[in-house]
């Protein structure tokens, strides 16, 4: 299997995976980011199937429209740090967003591997690009795994100020 059949693969797990744990989440906040988080690791699947293709023009479309997504989460997050309610999570919660953590964690860490025996320019740019995103979701999910240890204190942190900074970069 080479690399590209390899990460569609991967994609699909993490797809099926973040799926799996909307479906199964009790908090309507953390769901639509697992919601989010599947509709992204499925636009990487279809980032390299046009890879696989030798579409590098429609992979870039593919990938420069991942931003918006960022941006949806930032909003969610901004939503649930204002909010009154108070919000009790379980051992569950952070055990399905650690391995979580762990999965994007991977990827990011193939990508940037894989960017490096890279000999296409071109394409390393792309894997390097699509590492960041990886590193984005990581940035999220610790910032998810910060709200659910300190949903309280999560609005006034420095890492809630710092995720919403952050531009897709």
């Amino acid at each position: 299997m080479n690399i590209i059949e390899f990460a569609m693969k991967m994609e699909l797990d993490g797809k099926a995976f973040y799926e799996k744990n909307a479906r199964n989440s009790d908090n309507e906040d953390l769901k639509k980011i697992f919601v989010l988080l599947a509709e992204e690791e499925e636009k990487h699947y279809h980032f390299f199937k046009a890879l696989k293709e030798g579409d590098s023009d429609e992979a870039k479309r593919i990938i420069s429209s991942s931003a918006s997504s960022l941006k949806e989460v930032q909003n969610i997050f901004t939503e649930m740090s204002q909010s009154t309610e108070k919000k009790v999570f379980g051992v569950n919660e952070e055990a399905t967003w650690m391995k979580a953590m762990e999965i994007e964690e991977k990827a990011e860490s193939f990508y940037r591997e894989k960017a490096l025996e890279e000999k296409n320019a071109e394409q390393q740019k792309l894997l390097i690009t699509i590492a960041d995103e990886e590193r984005n979701h990581v940035h999220m999910i610790d910032s998810i795994l910060t709200y659910i240890k300190f949903p309280e204190a999560f609005a006034d942190s420095a890492q809630f100020k710092n995720f919403q900074s952050l531009e897709g970069k």
